[in-house]
């Protein structure tokens, strides 16, 4: 947190900056997409990791790239303590972990997400929809909403 200093004569107070970290980072969820998800079963339950995405964000730590954690969990700091553990069991304990965007982010990976076209309102049709067929859209939250109709659906 920024602290206002004293002002003494005429000069002008100043804050002392913290630096912010402008890396780009990929935001990766952890429940159904980095650990195997079926059910809530409390907050020190996490799942056994998933191969393929665990493999992947070993690469992109590997190539350089600054991956976070991006879970929904972050915003309970007593949630924190069993991500902890999981990431160092799993050689991952270094990775931030938390549940806010900022200007930096470049790719968040999550079972629940639905990409939508930049500044248009349209989602893609491609995988991230696909892939959940049975998952309800906003058309059902929302009907009053003019949304496409997706084939599946």
């Amino acid at each position: 947190m920024s602290q206002l200093q004293p002002k003494t004569d005429d000069t002008p107070a100043t804050e002392e900056a913290t630096p912010v970290d402008t890396t780009p980072w990929i935001g990766v969820d952890l429940d159904g997409t980095l650990a195997k998800f079926a059910s809530w079963r409390g907050i020190g339950h996490i799942g056994k990791p998933i191969p393929d995405m665990m493999a992947r964000v070993r690469r992109w730590r590997e190539e350089g790239r600054k991956v976070k954690i991006f879970t929904a969990r972050a915003a309970h700091e007593e949630y924190l303590p069993p991500i902890r553990k999981w990431l160092k069991k799993h050689k991952l304990a270094d990775m931030e972990i938390t549940n806010e965007l900022d200007p930096y982010v470049i790719e968040i990976w999550d079972d629940r997400a639905i990409q939508v076209m930049t500044n248009t309102g349209q989602i893609y049709r491609h995988a991230s929809v696909t892939a959940r067929p049975k998952a309800p859209l906003l058309e059902e939250a929302f009907p009053h909403e003019k949304r496409p109709k997706l084939s599946f659906m």
